[in-house]
């Protein structure tokens, strides 16, 4: 795993959904272990409506609350940083989000994390490959990597 990440809101929401991908980063990127991690302001807006949905309000806005406060995620937002998630969502048919990812690793030098190639992302890739590094931890699962102790999960 690469000591840069950009990571999508998929990524985090494995994490506190406690999924079986959730595993891959608890054990290789939350906490960051000499490593640096980043993700959008949208990434943080996805994370919370998405657990808001699953989980209810009150948890969203704790568990979103505790990421914010444990600074394991650098959070970043930029004029820049909107523009080049522009310039993907003009040349690429992919989510706005999936644009701030790549946007993020391309500004900070960073690999772009996913859950799991979505049908959008492997088309793409098929197009035309990215500028970035792109990584799935689908991928990392697949090669049986150990399990972690479900208590080393970040939690209220």
């Amino acid at each position: 795993m690469p000591d840069k990440l950009s990571v999508h809101s998929g990524v985090l929401l494995a994490h506190f959904l406690g999924e079986d991908l959730g595993e891959v980063v608890r054990s290789h990127i939350l906490p960051p272990r000499n490593r640096s991690v980043y993700c959008s302001r949208l990434a943080i807006s996805e994370l919370f409506y998405m657990l808001c949905r699953r989980k209810g309000e009150q948890l969203a806005r704790e568990l979103t609350s505790t990421l914010l406060k444990t600074n394991y995620v650098s959070v970043l937002s930029s004029d820049d940083l909107d523009m080049e998630a522009g310039h993907y969502k003009c040349s690429r048919a992919i989510s706005l989000a999936d644009c701030y990812v790549l946007s993020v690793a391309k500004m900070m030098s960073t690999a772009a994390v996913f859950a799991k190639r979505e049908e959008d992302l492997r088309k793409e890739i098929g197009r035309h490959p990215f500028d970035v590094k792109l990584l799935f931890l689908e991928d990392f699962r697949e090669l049986g990597l150990p399990k972690v102790d479900p208590r080393q999960q970040i939690t209220r």
